[in-house]
């Protein structure tokens, strides 16, 4: 009875260590050991999407989207390298980058030159901004002869520029282009009159009137109403794939949802 007892227990003890040693390989052969590394280029100053935390850490909206995606999909693993945001296309053409994470709407002329994600994870509906204290700016064409802030490369500058281009010489709306500003930045602006208005989410606004003492307003009706997508480099179809079903998972358990509330006081995946 000893010698039987000691077999089943060795038996059982060695079935449990073959069992230990297939789960190791499993996990050694789509962990990170032999996981392709990926690249995601972001920025650092767009609270609360991507930006710096008090430690010098990446935080956000945006990575904590990517680190949900990285935990379903094992045969990748996600690194982040930060740039200006004028420069996060430019590093993914380069081949610096694999992914492009910035809140990024589509436009024809990025649809030329990039590979979008089927899937989205964030809606962008931007407003015309002003100071509380204007009166005189209340739709579009009240900002005919004044003079708007528009960022590099966003579709509130495509949208203006290319109305500039078919209107009239005494119907133009006057332009500050400029690279991303910093809120605090683009509140000094207004104040101190480089610009008449600017364009942003009612997120942005809600955030910039905490943080600023309310004293800004959003008017007339929304200038664009679209998506974010994450960009990928022409041909990385394999990875756009990934990233798409990982989304979606994502989306039916409700984590994306969960993640917006969390990031973002308001569940912002579906519509404003």
């Amino acid at each position: 009875m000893k010698k039987t007892l000691f077999k089943v227990v060795f038996t059982g003890l060695a079935a449990l260590a073959i069992a230990a040693g297939l789960s190791s390989c499993n996990k050694a052969g789509s962990g990170s050991k032999n996981a392709r590394t990926i690249i995601v280029g972001t920025g650092t100053a767009y609270n609360p999407y991507c930006y710096l935390d008090g430690d010098g850490n990446l935080v956000g909206y945006e990575k904590d989207v990517l680190d949900a995606i990285d935990e379903l999909l094992p045969q990748y693993t996600f690194k982040y390298e930060t740039f200006d945001f004028s420069n996060i296309l430019l590093a993914l053409s380069g081949g610096k980058v694999d992914i492009g994470a910035h809140q990024y709407e589509e436009s024809e002329e990025r649809r030329k030159n990039y590979l979008f994600s089927e899937e989205t994870y964030n809606s962008f509906i931007t407003h015309i901004v002003v100071l509380k204290d204007r009166t005189d700016i209340n739709s579009f064409d009240d900002l005919i002869g004044k003079t708007v802030h528009l960022s590099v490369g966003d579709n509130s500058a495509a949208t203006i520029l290319k109305y500039n281009e078919g209107a009239a010489p005494d119907r133009q709306i006057k332009t500050f282009m400029a690279k991303s500003l910093q809120s605090e930045q683009l509140v000094a602006g207004l104040k101190n009159h480089q610009f008449d208005a600017t364009f942003m989410p009612l997120l942005d606004l809600d955030k910039d009137n905490r943080e600023y003492g309310d004293i800004l307003k959003a008017v007339g009706e929304p200038l664009n109403s679209s998506f974010s997508y994450f960009v990928f480099r022409k041909g990385d179809t394999e990875l756009q794939q990934a990233i798409d079903g990982a989304l979606r998972q994502l989306k039916e358990s409700g984590r994306l949802s969960e993640i917006a509330v969390k990031d973002l006081g308001r569940d912002t995946t579906k519509g404003e």
